[in-house]
């Protein structure tokens, strides 16, 4: 029996947490985005876009290879 992973249900589901969990997306390039507030991420179609200090990342979907949850704050 194969398991569907439906990566974008994930991802909003990281997105929308409450308290919300800082995150980083890492991309196949090796690249690493961090994701510390859920308001600087937007997706649509195929593209996400993180907004960084000085500028944003654009890049699609399927360039993410792992999303490493980091431990939340106590």
């Amino acid at each position: 029996m194969s398991e569907t992973i439906d990566f974008e249900k994930d991802l909003e589901k990281l997105l929308d947490q409450d308290p919300f969990v800082p995150f980083d997306m890492i991309l196949s390039s090796g690249d690493r985005y961090e994701v510390s507030n859920p308001r600087w991420v937007a997706m649509g179609g195929n593209v996400v876009v993180v907004l960084q200090p000085g500028g944003s990342a654009f890049f699609r979907k399927g360039q993410i290879i792992a999303v490493n949850v980091r431990e939340p704050a106590k």
